[in-house]
């Protein structure tokens, strides 16, 4: 008869948490990087202190504000994205068609 021990289940349980951290760490990781690049292509085209004039409502806004928060935008929704995706493949697989053999006569 082959039994865990209390032992090997907590060994199994940090085993765990350690795969658990190193995915979020990946995950925060390169949404980091896919937001520095999208901001760095983003204000290559688009200056922030005309996109602060052609607002709707009156902002002052420098350059380097502007690049602040436009990488915090890309990172956050960088994020955002990464987690759902991270959420959906961790979802329980269903079988969604039924292969279905024709029998032989």
């Amino acid at each position: 008869m082959n039994s865990l021990t209390e032992e090997d289940v907590n060994f199994n349980k940090r085993q765990l948490k350690r795969i658990f951290y190193r995915r979020l760490a990946v995950v925060i990781w390169v949404s980091f990087l896919v937001a520095a690049v999208e901001t760095m292509v983003f204000f290559v085209i688009f200056d922030p202190q005309l996109l602060g004039q052609l607002s709707t409502w009156s902002v002052m806004l420098e350059a380097t504000q502007g690049y602040t928060f436009g990488f915090i935008f890309f990172w956050i929704f960088n994020l955002i994205t990464a987690f759902l995706v991270g959420i959906i493949m961790v979802l329980p697989r269903t079988k969604l068609a039924k292969r279905t053999i024709p029998k032989a006569e």
